[in-house]
């Protein structure tokens, strides 16, 4: 049996070439550089991460070999995280060796004094013989002195006589003189030792106490530096103590995160090769020598292995994975005093894969992966069979067939149960990722994954058949449109926009309905729509934030809004239901950014970013410049609906003047350098205009007072009631700059449409306004004087269904007044109501 030589390759130990991220996928490209040995080869690819799709594996390569089988697998994997990941044991330890010294008192400080006292007790000593020499002194002289008087009180009797006789009193005295003499310099001698001992023990303890004092200075000094030591090495030991803390919570955060992305299981891709010294080539054109594929030869080199002969062989393997993806984000800056605008385009990378692609060329492309699903197949009508339900009471009904608006297939795809979903066929994210366990370790709640969000926002929006609405924080008020299209978060308030039912995507050859509601993109193909959009409310500046929605409505927004917002790690995930949760940062304009190629192929949009870049599975997506786009006509105007809501709402439009295609995404605005809010640009095609809504601008102001009513009756005969009906709309521009230019309002307000040929509705004021003609020049100044007189232009016209439109320009610190009255007549006993 021959045998077969293993080459085993860790996902993470290749080199990455190129990775290309789509708005639901990635393609990564690796690159394989092998020593192939003659006769068969194995070469063992292990740790795919496990979101990759298997039936996107591709090898392929150049050298002298035959691919001869492609095994893949998905195995749990055998890796131990503490070995990948080995926990660092170093730890901070602080430093003690100091921490005695203040505590130890040296002979030093006291020295001299020790001395002095040493010197004192000599000197003691001293005293205490110089004391006994003048003592003995004085003993001597009293015992002398008591001989003398001895000597000198002898009575001259018979018997002491001779003795006196005998006795030379010239050699006593002689004696006596010479005692004294010695006894008295004894005398001396000791005094003068004491008053020398005296002296000597003043000055010492004089120089004691001194030192005393300096010492006792020393010490107190010493406490105070050893009490401030104290205090310092107690907080330089809970510096530490907080830094250990740090360390710990980071090791704690980073390995939370590394688990988070540590796989269950790995894709395992094992090939098959036969190193072989030519090719053989086949005596046909065109024939096929084997199933085997037969590696490009590129020059093949050989090494000498020891005695063992080796081919080099470069493979390279691609690959499909789920859960990396892009997705657009955008900061427009907008000047009024210029009419201009610019638009930065930036691109959210986000891998939330097991692997790191490292120094790779990354490489965007608008291509949506679900466009080339084979199980999402066009849907086939059935007949729609009808017949007529048993009668229900007496009489007819008169109402609308609502049980005949839509067929049953019709519901069914509406409510997603007719409808097969790719994106449900991918196991759950927990399923694929994550240490078992590793959330009751660490005593924390686990945080929401993808298909958790997903699932709830399906739930949300199959419950919720009904339309629903986007509100959105302005900075000056609340918008309302009743506008079908989705709108976005106003510049100066929020905005509400109806969704349909019907999610439509823009299709290849046509509007094809998105089979997830869950999964819908502003795409290559067209604009998009999703069931329900959800989005994030974000209050205004100055106004507050409303919403007219249901209580359950209500709940469902809360719900999807918790989950969004209770970690950051998958903000990014939103942006399937056409809001991304992502922070605009505001570039300096000193700051140039990495930029990008841009290349259209086909149906393709491709951006190229510059360099190499690495992305590392994190939760928080990556943000990467990819143009810069110029607006230079910027047109501002203001609607006015002042029969709903006196307010001014700034409105601006746009043209996309590059050969970009703009997704739709998240938008940060600036307003004249001030940075407003957040809403959501539509998708723009090259050359094509969109419409933001700013919101209310209350620089103009709107008044619109009650109407006035005049009653009459006309008639002999046939009696009439008239009612004259008088309204009117003050505008004012309150910018005081004169240089300002004109602001440009449409007004709009109606008149009823009568539906009975005996209610009779006549135009009084403006005169000449009827439908379908030219418009009316109208309008007067609010105040008069000359300086009021100039205040602009304004022309009125009437539209199909009551609704009369005003065009005003409006001038800087002026007003005007809109006045329009219509008479309404019925017969004399009725009454007019709405319907």
């Amino acid at each position: 049996m021959n045998r077969v030589h293993q080459h085993d390759f860790q996902i993470r130990d290749l080199a990455t070439q190129s990775v290309t991220l789509f708005p639901g996928r990635a393609q990564v490209v690796r690159e394989i550089k092998a020593q192939l040995k003659p006769g068969a080869n194995q070469i063992t690819i292990i740790g795919l991460t496990p979101g990759t799709d298997e039936h996107s594996i591709k090898v392929e390569g150049t050298g002298s070999a035959i691919i001869t089988d492609i095994n893949i697998q998905s195995l749990p994997n055998r890796e131990v995280f503490e070995d990948v990941y080995p926990d660092s044991d170093e730890s901070e330890s602080g430093s003690e060796s100091d921490h005695d010294n203040d505590d130890e008192v040296t002979d030093s400080e006291y020295g001299d004094v020790k001395d002095i006292s040493e010197k004192i007790a000599t000197l003691l000593d001293e005293q205490r013989r110089a004391n006994e020499l003048v003592a003995s002194a004085e003993s001597r002289m009293k015992i002398l002195d008591s001989y003398g008087i001895m000597l000198a009180s002898v009575p001259p009797n018979n018997n002491t006589a001779s003795k006196v006789q005998d006795f030379d009193i010239i050699t006593g005295l002689d004696t006596y003189r010479t005692e004294r003499e010695k006894i008295h310099q004894d005398y001396m001698e000791g005094n003068a030792k004491q008053r020398e001992l005296n002296e000597r023990m003043e000055k010492l303890q004089t120089d004691r106490s001194r030192l005393q004092k300096r010492a006792n200075k020393r010490m107190a000094k010493a406490d105070k530096e050893k009490a401030k030591a104290l205090r310092h090495r107690k907080l330089k030991e809970q510096k530490a103590a907080h830094k250990r803390e740090r360390l710990v919570k980071e090791k704690l955060r980073i390995r939370r995160e590394r688990e988070a992305f540590w796989p269950r299981n790995v894709y395992i891709v094992k090939v098959s090769l036969e190193a072989v010294d030519f090719t053989p080539v086949t005596s046909r054109r065109g024939s096929v020598s084997s199933d085997s594929a037969t590696l490009a030869i590129n020059h093949p080199e050989t090494v000498a292995e020891g005695d063992i002969a080796t081919t080099k062989c470069d493979l390279t393997l691609s690959y499909v994975t789920s859960y990396a993806y892009w997705s657009p984000s955008y900061d427009l800056a907008l000047s009024t005093t210029t009419n201009s605008g610019t638009l930065c385009f930036d691109a959210q990378l986000t891998n939330m894969t097991s692997e790191t692609w490292s120094k790779c060329k990354i490489m965007l492309s608008t291509s949506q992966a679900d466009f080339s699903r084979l199980n999402d197949e066009l849907p086939t009508l059935v007949p729609w069979y009808v017949r007529l339900a048993e009668k229900r009471g007496f009489g007819f009904t008169t109402h609308v067939p609502t049980e005949i608006m839509y067929s049953r297939e019709e519901e069914s795809y509406k409510t997603g149960t007719g409808l097969r979903n790719a994106r449900n066929t991918e196991k759950p994210r927990a399923e694929l990722f994550g240490i078992d366990n590793v959330d009751n370790r660490f005593g924390v709640q686990p945080l929401p994954l993808p298909h958790q969000i997903y699932s709830t926002i399906n739930q949300i929006t199959t419950a919720n058949s009904q339309n629903t609405a986007t509100t959105g924080g302005g900075l000056f008020g609340r918008v309302q449109d009743t506008n079908p299209a989705p709108t976005h978060g106003g510049l100066f308030g929020s905005s509400q926009a109806v969704a349909t039912v019907s999610p439509q995507s823009g299709g290849l050859f046509g509007r094809v309905q998105n089979t997830n509601p869950a999964a819908t993109h502003g795409g290559l193909f067209g604009s998009s729509q999703s069931v329900a959009t959800v989005s994030p409310q974000s209050g205004g500046l100055f106004g507050a934030l409303k919403s007219n929605e249901g209580e359950s409505k209500k709940k469902d927004q809360l719900t999807v809004d918790k989950l969004a917002m209770s970690s950051s790690s998958f903000d990014g995930l939103l942006h399937a239901h056409g809001e991304i949760g992502a922070v605009v940062m505001e570039a300096k304009p000193d700051l140039e950014f990495q930029g990008s190629v841009f290349e259209e192929v086909g149906f393709t949009s491709t951006y190229e970013i510059d360099g190499s870049k690495t992305l590392s599975p994190a939760s928080n997506p990556s943000k990467q410049r990819v143009a810069r786009v110029s607006m230079t006509s910027v047109t501002f105007s203001h609607n006015v609906v002042a029969k709903y809501k006196p307010a001014a709402y700034l409105k601006a439009k746009l043209r996309n003047e590059s050969n970009l295609t703009l997704l739709k995404g998240p938008t940060g605005l600036t307003l004249d350098g001030t940075f407003i809010g957040r809403t959501t640009l539509p998708r723009c095609s090259p050359s094509e205009t969109f419409d933001l809504n700013l919101g209310i601008d209350p620089a103009i102001r709107v008044a619109y007072p009650k109407p006035d009513v005049k009653r009459s009756q006309t008639g002999f005969i046939s009696k009439e009631d008239s009612s004259t009906f008088k309204r009117l709309i003050t505008l004012s521009n309150t910018r005081s700059d004169e240089q300002s230019k004109p602001a440009q309002i449409t007004v709009l307000d109606q008149i009823p449409v009568s539906e009975d040929e005996r209610l009779r509705i006549e135009i009084i004021q403006p005169k000449g306004l009827v439908a379908g003609s030219y418009g009316v020049s109208t309008g007067a100044p609010e105040n008069e004087g000359k300086e009021h007189a100039i205040w602009g232009e304004a022309v009125s016209t009437l539209k199909n269904g009551g609704e009369i439109s005003w065009d005003v320009k409006l001038n800087a610190g002026r007003s005007v007044k809109l006045a329009f009255e219509y008479d309404l007549s019925i017969p004399a006993g009725e009454r007019a109501v709405n319907i």
